[in-house]
């Protein structure tokens, strides 16, 4: 009995390790949250423009993407957070890395995540689909939380195709490309 208790009480101490690099990535995460999305939005907007007006012609369309007011970043949380878990995915190592900069475990996550956050969403948006969806939440808004779900389904599978994972609720990711 007591060495059941001493390893159920070995292994939740290793389950809440405060150094362990993946609570330290998932709190850069989730700081950076609302200044990623507040960027994806302005990106989205900018990158249609650039993308399919380069001429800058106004038609109803381009009217309505740079008239468009949208406050509602919590409708792009799921998004979000399906790119974040498939960073944590392939960068999930848990053992830190040595640092010779001088900089902080904590403050090389947030950069190494920001910088590829955006990356990705270019990635993404090269991809019509992917830009149109994001066009769709953002400027065009949403009738119902039934067509919200859809486009949310949608961006989950462009997520899953463009990084060859499957993204279950259960049991995490897992590669698609393994044999």
């Amino acid at each position: 009995m007591k060495h059941t208790a001493f390893f159920e009480e070995a292994r939740a101490a290793r389950k809440w390790f405060l150094m362990d690099k993946n609570y330290i990535l998932k709190e850069a995460q989730l700081v950076l949250q609302d200044e990623l999305t507040e960027w994806l939005v302005a990106y989205a907007r900018a990158y249609y423009q650039q993308q399919y007006n380069p001429l800058g012609l106004v038609d109803s369309t381009v009217a309505r993407i740079r008239q468009a007011e949208f406050s509602a970043y919590h409708v792009l949380q799921p998004f979000y957070e399906k790119l974040a878990s498939v960073y944590r995915y392939k960068h999930g190592e848990v053992q830190l890395e040595f640092l010779f900069d001088g900089a902080s475990h904590y403050d090389k996550y947030k950069n190494d995540w920001g910088e590829t956050f955006k990356q990705w969403v270019h990635e993404l948006f090269n991809r019509w689909l992917a830009l149109r969806a994001i066009l769709e939440i953002t400027v065009f808004g949403l009738h119902s939380d039934h067509q919200l779900q859809l486009i949310n389904q949608r961006l989950q599978y462009y997520i899953e195709h463009h990084f060859g994972v499957r993204l279950y609720v259960y049991k995490g990711i897992t590669d698609t490309r393994a044999a």
